[in-house]
């Protein structure tokens, strides 16, 4: 590598750092919170993605942000149905954080096709698959308003300490 090179590449690094300070704050708040949860998630990884808070709160409800995870980086309880797969019908294990994050926002969007962020009652019978619903809707409402107060939100608000309003007691 050339002198030249060398200098571009860091001017390049330089550039996209200052350009985007906002987006390096959101992944710093996000691996904090992540952290705060014990979870192993990555949160560079998981910002790729538009609807990066419905897949963390999704491992919330399933594995605890992914500490309890049902598969090798299967923090969301995805089932495998890969033909073939000697896992067949049982939970499925990923290659990566990777893989697993890019399988679960596609995932995502077949429930919702606009913006990947599906309503979680209406998922819950398709996803979940086994009762209680309530308390698992609970969650993931009970994560995405966590996220929001304490990742998505300008952390120099004042802090809401209202229930969320699709909060419900199961």
């Amino acid at each position: 590598m050339t002198l030249a090179q060398i200098f571009a590449a860091v001017m390049a690094a330089i550039l996209l750092s200052a350009a985007s300070p906002s987006s390096n704050a959101m992944a710093d708040r996000l691996t904090s919170f992540l952290e705060s949860k014990g979870s192993p998630l990555p949160a560079q990884e998981l910002l790729l993605y538009a609807n990066w808070r419905m897949i963390v709160a999704l491992s919330a409800a399933e594995s605890g942000y992914g500490k309890y995870r049902a598969g090798t980086y299967n923090a969301w309880g995805i089932k495998d149905y890969q033909s073939g797969s000697p896992k067949y019908g049982g939970t499925r294990d990923f290659a990566s954080w990777e893989e697993s994050i890019k399988y679960t926002s596609e995932l995502l969007y077949k429930y919702d096709a606009e913006d990947g962020e599906p309503d979680a009652w209406e998922m819950v019978r398709t996803w979940k698959y086994v009762l209680p619903y309530g308390h698992w809707v609970n969650n993931v409402n009970y994560a995405l308003a966590d996220i929001e107060a304490n990742v998505v939100a300008d952390p120099t608000a004042p802090a809401d300490t209202e229930t969320p309003a699709n909060f419900t007691r199961a």
